[in-house]
């Protein structure tokens, strides 16, 4: 009994940091971390532009819209690690809410394969 209590903690104790794992080398994070970066460092560029970067791109000064364009992709990726977090590995999806109506016998067949009720006269 006491071999199977440590393997199993020894797993859980596993699974646990292979979820740290995962979630510290989120790619989002990564992606967003790097936008951000190169965002601040674009759009400081931006700033200190000279007249005459800005007449050679058409008067448009390209480097402060694209840093605060990347800034921006950045921080949504950030943004969307933050609101949907990974989720432990090997966990099983979370179950969905129930639907209003959605209690036994509603639905295409009352929890029957074929879809139908048996005697309902259909078919």
């Amino acid at each position: 009994m006491s071999e199977e209590y440590e393997y199993r903690h020894e797993v859980e104790e596993l699974e646990q940091k292979s979820a740290t794992a995962a979630r510290l080398f989120d790619v989002r994070r990564i992606i967003g971390g790097l936008f951000v970066i190169y965002g601040i460092i674009v759009l400081i560029a931006g700033f200190t532009a000279s007249d005459a970067d800005v007449r050679k791109a058409s008067g448009i000064n390209i480097n402060l819209w694209t840093g605060s364009c990347m800034l921006a992709v950045g921080l949504l990726f950030l943004l969307w690690m933050r609101l949907r977090p990974l989720s432990a590995p090997g966990a099983g999806p979370k179950p969905e809410p129930a639907r209003p109506g959605g209690g036994p016998g509603a639905g295409p067949g009352a929890g029957e394969p074929g879809g139908r009720e048996p005697g309902s006269g259909a078919g």
